[in-house]
């Protein structure tokens, strides 16, 4: 006979999430009914119903065709790593395609550079708190806009296989913040049928990005209060060379000019199909 002790634990387990098959068979995440702009860290300037325009790191309005290389997304399931407020995941919906949105939450660790000289338990601790704010904004955002999109939150190094197949994975200015950006790669092509987009900032110029494959290393032991969440500037040819490695070798590179602050920063986009 089962006990009624072993029914209640099936249950706690079942309902908690603490079963590691548990979570790789549901990997998505319980929306958040999140209301006030008080609770929300915006990463792009947004127009959010109700809200109005908030403002962020990055203004990509008007502009998101350009910035994932005009793909026709009609029809196909897309991953969208590092979803941040999810202005990329819910443009995408709007041109007819199933959305899976991915990032961090407070429950993992960025990849904080760890300059001997900072406090890290006290950059790891607030950079979560940063994280959770950002989710919010994507949870509020998704309720605005009537989304039906999914999100998975986890680390861009494991990515559940639960999520399954998609079609399209992009990559939104994503690589230089990442200790590891192949392995990403690597991750997400693994999920992916058809077509990867990346876009991301080249350590050079657009001439000097046609010839040059070398990364630029973003950090500065002499500066520890400078640059902690940026790792490498990928230039195109290198990042078109990972993605052919994992088997999409038919790419397409673009250029534009995006708005940062008070900056224009000048963004390619490939376009790599397998």
């Amino acid at each position: 006979m089962i006990s009624a002790e072993f029914l209640g634990l099936v249950f706690m387990i079942h309902n908690t999430g603490s079963s590691a098959a548990n979570l790789d068979a549901h990997p998505y995440t319980e929306p958040r009914d999140i209301s006030s702009l008080d609770e929300c860290y915006f990463y792009h300037t947004m127009d959010v119903p109700g809200h109005g325009t908030v403002k962020g790191e990055w203004d990509l309005r008007g502009v998101l065709d350009d910035y994932l290389g005009h793909f026709d997304f009609s029809g196909k399931r897309v991953l969208d790593v590092g979803a941040a407020s999810g202005i990329l995941s819910f443009h995408m919906e709007s041109k007819g395609a199933e959305v899976v949105s991915f990032d961090l939450s407070e429950d993992f660790d960025w990849d904080i550079v760890p300059f001997a000289e900072n406090d890290r338990d006290a950059a790891r601790a607030d950079r979560r708190k940063h994280l959770r704010k950002i989710n919010n904004s994507y949870w509020l955002c998704h309720g605005a806009y009537g989304s039906k999109a999914r999100m998975v939150n986890g680390v861009v190094y494991d990515m559940p296989a639960a999520i399954g197949p998609v079609d399209v994975a992009v990559f939104g200015s994503i690589l230089l913040h990442l200790r590891d950006p192949f392995l990403a790669l690597e991750n997400a092509a693994r999920l992916t049928r058809e077509t990867m987009i990346v876009s991301d900032l080249s350590p050079f110029g657009r001439f000097a990005s046609r010839f040059k494959r070398n990364p630029r290393f973003m950090p500065n032991s002499a500066e520890p209060d400078g640059i902690t969440d940026g790792w490498f500037r990928l230039p195109p040819l290198l990042v078109q060379e990972y993605l052919a490695i994992l088997g999409f070798k038919d790419s397409t590179l673009t250029w534009n000019k995006f708005k940062y602050g008070n900056r224009i920063r000048p963004i390619y986009t490939i376009v790599a199909r397998r």
